[in-house]
């Protein structure tokens, strides 16, 4: 398992991909449609397992729910997802870590109905701090979703992706440009190959100070 870059015309992944993940059918990430997560699933998915198809899910708790009962399913998650180390803990017995890479987001961006700085904002709890501290807010399930309220008229303005902003016709206040961002792979344990590292001294490591 290594850690890769995953942007540019050619993808340090691509060149080094030892593990095979023919089995895959289905990659489950959070939704709906242009969120960060579907992005680098479309992306991973491409390389790795090109016949998988790809299921968007209301939270990435029920994505993990769908690949822990079943035995030829991923769950791709991010690093910044505020409850990540619950799912990791709460499907331990089911599902093992098998992939990390990383990928640029697309545009996060401050965006709004009219253009204008907003007053109560839609945000995934990931990015809220991109909000002034004063910033009213409601909680959104992911980064497309706060768009999708905002349309709805519930709040006047959200922190999401230029994608979903474009999508939704909301207006753009502030852009925060693209962030590297790590993405897991997590899959049943029987695929799972990771492996203990032993670090061994060299022979040019100078002594620590007692």
């Amino acid at each position: 398992m290594n850690v890769a870059l995953m942007d540019g015309p050619k993808d340090q992944h691509s060149e080094n991909i030892t593990d095979s993940y023919d089995w895959v059918r289905k990659v489950h990430t959070l939704g709906p449609a242009g969120t960060n997560c579907e992005k680098a699933a479309l992306k991973w998915a491409a390389l790795k397992c090109k016949k998988a198809e790809l299921a968007l899910h209301e939270s990435m708790e029920r994505a993990a729910e769908q690949v822990a009962a079943c035995g030829c399913s991923v769950l791709l998650s991010v690093v910044a997802y505020p409850q990540l180390h619950s799912i990791i803990y709460e499907h331990i017995a089911q599902l093992g870590l098998l992939d990390v890479f990383i990928m640029k987001t697309d545009d996060m961006v401050l965006a709004s109905v009219s253009g204008r700085m907003p007053t109560l904002c839609q945000t995934h709890p990931a990015p809220e701090k991109l909000l002034p501290a004063q910033m009213q807010r409601i909680y959104a399930a992911s980064n497309a979703h706060a768009a999708a309220e905002v349309m709805a008229g519930r709040g006047d303005g959200c922190i999401t992706t230029l994608a979903a902003a474009e999508q939704h016709g909301l207006k753009v206040v502030q852009t925060f440009g693209q962030v590297p961002m790590g993405f897991t792979i997590h899959g049943p344990l029987k695929h799972a190959r990771c492996r203990d590292i032993d670090f061994e001294a060299s022979d040019h490591t100078r002594s620590i100070p007692q």
